[in-house]
């Protein structure tokens, strides 16, 4: 880490990995074109002649809320990848704890500290469109990072995971894992967020292809692995024959399969991929099964290396997509760290950046 780094952190850490308003305002999140579109987006150059500055740059980062080890693990990516940037000078960190109205004022707050970009991942969407509009107005850049993609002329550019592709991948093995057959049910994240809407649509859209499978519900886990387990114990008891269940949150398979195997069911179950949460991948170690979809950490450290395009004026386009791609069994429990628990990601962090 440089010795000039200086981060700020506000913070406490609260809740639970949720996603803001919509993917892109007024889109309809449920059809593959939405996101044909967006990755249509993605590709065109953008003009970084308004956001050009000379000398020493300070970033800034607006988390709606740092929670569990997803978000932190972005936090923490975001810092170390700033440090390997000399023409960065300062991190500033704020936490809105799950609150709009606090994120538009720390968006306010980091404009009069005068940063040059905010890096932001939203509560509400559209909540902090008029800070981000003032951030606009006065040449700072505004980079949205995560699963969502927003496009308005208050946002300059998004680093960006495919939430389509993400969940593509995790259903069309799962179905695959089923031989195309059997009674399914999901376990979704928090109702009404933009991931939950798209990955129930992703879900059906899949199915469509396999007409001997069933999607016998839907239930919302809040990525919480012991309400997934709460709500798999009330539809092991309404349903006498469940063959799989469809869940790209690996903390929330893990209450899935304990479910099961409370319920000495555990035989019939076939588990859709996680994603790279240390818990999941220990588990798929043990069961040499399931595999993982990688969840796209990559998207903080892409996010500040696109401010820094930005502010130096380089070539670039409108957005980073970061790519997920789906591991086997055995590719999945190589990134399991037995000797970390199960809030965990593998990654290359230096030790000084890793969570604490």
């Amino acid at each position: 880490m440089h010795h000039y780094l200086k981060t700020v952190i506000a913070a406490t850490m609260i809740g639970a990995f949720t996603t803001g308003a919509s993917v892109a305002q007024d889109m309809d999140l449920t059809k593959k074109e939405t996101y044909d579109q967006i990755m249509a987006w993605a590709k065109e150059p953008l003009d970084t002649s308004k956001y050009e500055k000379d000398g020493d740059l300070k970033i800034g980062l607006s988390a709606g809320y740092l929670s569990n080890a997803w978000i932190n693990f972005t936090a923490q990516s975001v810092k170390y990848e700033a440090s390997l940037h000399p023409e960065i000078k300062e991190v500033k960190v704020t936490d809105a704890a799950f609150n709009p109205t606090k994120q538009a004022a720390d968006i306010e707050d980091l404009l009069t500290s005068g940063v040059d970009a905010i890096l932001f991942w939203p509560v509400d969407e559209k909540a902090i469109l008029p800070a981000l509009q003032k951030a606009h107005e006065k040449g700072v850049a505004t980079i949205n990072i995560g699963y969502n993609f927003m496009r308005d002329p208050a946002v300059t550019s998004n680093a960006y995971v495919n939430q389509w592709t993400y969940s593509e991948q995790v259903a069309t093995e799962f179905a695959k894992s089923l031989n195309g057959k059997g009674k399914v049910f999901a376990m979704l994240p928090i109702a009404g967020s933009s991931a939950a809407v798209v990955q129930l649509a992703v879900l059906q859209d899949v199915l469509k292809n396999y007409p001997d499978m069933e999607l016998i519900s839907s239930e919302y886990g809040d990525w919480d692995r012991a309400k997934a387990k709460q709500l798999t114990e009330n539809l092991l008891q309404r349903f006498p024959e469940i063959d799989g269940a469809f869940s790209p949150a690996g903390q929330m398979s893990m209450g899935i399969y304990e479910a099961f195997d409370e319920a000495g069911r555990l035989g019939e179950l076939t588990l859709s991929p996680g994603d790279d949460y240390n818990g999941w991948t220990k588990l798929v170690a043990k069961e040499g099964k399931w595999g993982s979809v990688t969840s796209g950490l990559e998207v903080g450290r892409e996010a500040v290396k696109q401010a820094v395009n930005i502010l130096t004026g380089k070539p670039t386009t409108t957005a980073v997509v970061v790519p997920t791609r789906y591991l086997d069994p055995a590719e999945a429990a190589k990134l399991n760290e037995p000797d970390r628990p199960d809030d965990w990601f593998k990654t290359d962090l230096p030790k000084e950046f890793l969570p604490q």
